[in-house]
């Protein structure tokens, strides 16, 4: 039972981390201007390179982000699970004797 605890302890943390961290991400919503020297994000180039590369990147990574934090909810809650069928079987176990 201790390391099924240990397991669901480990994943909320995880998940509270991965949360933490999700957002702390930068938008990419619009061109940014603190990036480079003072003055060298400008004009149309900055513009393509925004447009071009930087946005659609922008747009895929909340995707991969939220399923990121899927796949921890959901191992968390197959933990969960698995914890408490360790506590009702450890229960039966006392009960029994």
């Amino acid at each position: 039972m201790a390391r099924a605890q240990g397991r669901v302890d480990e994943l909320r943390r995880l998940l509270l981390d991965l949360g933490a961290a999700c957002e702390g991400v930068p938008s990419l919503a619009r061109p940014a201007g603190a990036v480079g020297a003072p003055g060298s994000w400008t004009g149309s180039a900055a513009d393509r390179l925004h447009h071009d590369e930087l946005a659609p990147a922008a747009q895929r990574l909340p995707r991969a982000l939220d399923a990121a934090l899927q796949a921890v909810r959901d191992e968390l809650a197959h933990a969960e699970r698995t914890l408490r069928g360790a506590r009702e079987n450890a229960r039966d176990d006392v009960g029994a004797r």
